[in-house]
């Protein structure tokens, strides 16, 4: 018997472990954010916040405290008309009462008026300064962790902590909101309790049930719905800014993809409905449990003052005002543990904010010499593979396996193979976008780590397969930087020897002409090689010593590209200069030529030296040279 009656117990026990809770399991996939506790995170939201405007902060707490004499003055208004009735005072003492108090809540009302305009004119200023910490962040975060799916899913949860009403905004508020809430419950509080201080007990447990039912429904719609749903927010994005994109307009047009594009939208859009509709679930639940609650609490008061009028001789304005201070209270309570239930919705938006502004980067050991150098001061720049092995973060396959190259000085390499080989590895290596796994590389024979990374980047001037131009007038693409430092002469000459400089100057406003019609309808836009001829403007504007020229004319015909190869052997004359290419065009004016396959060396040397091999280079040379073929059937 006592062992049923145990079972019993521990079903009911656990029905009511059910009913204040939404079960779940929160787990949560990727990058997990780092846990800061809700009072950690409100004072970091609000040093953070008072830093870039403190007005914010001010209007918070004016805001907070006004809020609650309003009201408080309402719940007072009622008892004194009633009390002025019940006493047979004068209408002359009446008006004047009243004209008093009517003055005192026009006052208190435009005082909270004005805070609010302070207060959302200040956030606009916090909010621009949160957003330009994020994006230098984003800026300066390790190259890799932009290639990395989980990363790029924390910053997309990161962003929900700028939104106003959320994050550090949403903590501030709320913080207000808490503030307004102590205030009325230890006024009214003070006044309850003279009567009955069970009452405020019981309010208290009640309204502490209800925040344990909306803390557990609002973290599981923030692990099993928005963080869920991030990766999916990121393919919408993509998809409905791809269908507004100049760039694949045509492509969109001419292959018919319209209905691929919008069938994919509507299969991630169909996965974001369910996912609502589960969210939707869950919060019916809750306000079901949350409104059977407010109803027994109610009914509860009602039933208590109802009997202190009838038996304890209690006055009908002193009812009303009871009424007033009772439902406030309770209000208030529940309001001031809803507040805390949305805070700590802001403290797992803010975790991940933190989280991605504290990310770790790849850090120079310091001890071991990494990063100390600032000033390279080097006139010749010989770079030297040792042992090189690379393999990207969360994957066991090696790109790149026992790499020894050395560049020389001012020389000419080119690196060749098919797609897939390690050829854009080898530059990213090179370039330091990512360090070795194994190995090391060596500049003059210093390990290259011993370099600030800032400071080795300056002596590369890369042009990248996929050229990118900016909706910026045509000076400022070439420069990159604002107009205050950019020497307009020296772009001018860079467009010269990249043979751009005819085309530029057809247009009414030459290098002051504004690409892409983003900003400004009477843009240009540039085809292919006349983007590649920019990117090589851009590179030789910077005047750096190493040219890393990542198959920059991969959009143009054998031909074509030829020449261009013949224009850059003579851009890059004293320069050290590496080609990556699949196709072989580039080959026969660099001084050294390296073949890849599966991430290795298969072949090394001069371009003669290779054809008379008779390896894999000559076999895709001899494959290829039928589009370098002029009229007469010779190589060009």
């Amino acid at each position: 018997m006592k062992v049923k009656e145990g079972m019993y117990m521990k079903k009911i026990l656990e029905a009511i472990k059910n009913f204040f809770s939404a079960s779940h399991e929160r787990e949560r996939k990727g990058i997990q954010a780092t846990k800061h506790g809700m009072f950690n995170n409100f004072v970091y939201a609000v040093k953070l916040t008072w830093q870039l405007n403190n007005q914010f902060i001010i209007a918070m707490i004016v805001m907070g405290v006004l809020s609650a004499f309003y009201m408080l003055i309402g719940i007072y208004i009622p008892k004194i008309v009633l009390a002025l009735v019940e006493n047979k005072v004068t209408t002359d003492t009446m008006i004047k009462v009243l004209v008093a108090v009517g003055i005192i809540i026009l006052v208190v009302k435009l005082i909270n008026t004005k805070a609010q305009y302070v207060g959302e004119y200040a956030w606009d200023k916090v909010y621009k300064g949160l957003v330009s910490k994020y994006l230098r962040k984003s800026f300066t975060t390790d190259f890799k962790n932009m290639e990395n799916p989980d990363f790029l899913d924390l910053i997309e949860r990161s962003k929900h902590a700028m939104y106003n009403y959320q994050g550090i905004s949403g903590y501030c508020r709320r913080g207000s909101n808490i503030l307004s809430n102590i205030v009325l419950v230890v006024i009214a509080g003070a006044a309850i309790a003279v009567i009955n201080p069970l009452i405020i007990l019981v309010l208290v447990v009640i309204s502490y049930f209800i925040y344990k039912i909306l803390d557990s429904t609002m973290e599981w719609t923030k692990i099993n719905f928005r963080d869920a749903m991030s990766s999916n927010f990121r393919k919408n994005y993509y998809f409905s800014s791809t269908a507004r994109d100049f760039k694949y307009a045509k492509d969109i047009r001419l292959f018919k993809m319209q209905d691929f594009i919008e069938q994919t939208w509507k299969d991630i859009n169909t996965v974001y409905y369910a996912a609502c509709k589960k969210n939707h679930r869950k919060w019916v639940m809750c306000e079901a449990k949350m409104s059977f609650l407010r109803l027994f609490q109610n009914l509860l008061l009602y039933v208590v003052l109802i009997y202190m009028v009838l038996n304890k001789g209690m006055s009908i304005s002193d009812f009303v005002l009871y009424i007033g201070l009772v439902a406030s209270f309770s209000t208030a309570m529940t309001d001031m543990f809803c507040n805390m239930v949305w805070m700590n919705m802001n403290r797992m938006e803010l975790d991940d904010f933190r989280t991605f502004m504290d990310w770790n980067e790849d850090k120079p050991d310091i001890e071991k010499g990494q990063g100390v150098s600032k000033n390279i001061g080097l006139k010749q720049f010989e770079f030297k593979f040792e042992n090189v092995s690379f393999k990207y973060p969360g994957h066991e396959k090696y790109v790149l396996k026992n790499i020894n190259l050395t560049i020389e000085a001012g020389s000419k390499l080119a690196v060749v193979g098919i797609n897939g080989a390690g050829k854009t590895t080898l530059t990213k290596l090179l370039m330091r976008l990512y360090e070795p796994t194994e190995g090391r590389i060596l500049l003059n024979g210093v390990d290259v780590k011993k370099y600030d990374r800032d400071t080795y980047f300056k002596i590369f001037a890369p042009v990248f397969q996929n050229i990118e131009i900016f909706a910026f007038p045509v000076w400022q693409n070439i420069s990159m930087k604002p107009e205050n430092e950019t020497d307009k002469n020296r772009t001018m000459e860079a467009l010269e020897r990249s043979g751009l400089d005819e085309k530029i100057n057809k247009y009414e406003n030459k290098i002051d002409t504004m690409l892409l019609r983003i900003f400004d309808p009477n843009g240009v836009d540039l085809s292919g090689g006349e983007r590649q001829r920019l990117a090589m403007a851009r590179a030789l504007y910077q005047n750096r010593e190493v040219l890393v020229l990542d198959e920059p004319t991969a959009a143009l015909d054998a031909l074509a590209e030829d020449r261009m190869y013949q224009e850059f052997n003579q851009m890059v004359k004293g320069k050290t200069a590496i080609f990556i290419s699949h196709r072989l065009s580039s080959t026969r004016f660099c001084d050294k030529i390296v073949m890849f396959e599966d991430g290795r060396i298969i072949e090394e040397g001069t371009h003669e030296q290779l054809i008379n091999a008779n390896g894999k280079y000559r076999n895709m040379f001899q494959v290829q040279a039928q589009y370098y073929k002029d009229k007469e059937g010779e190589v060009c």
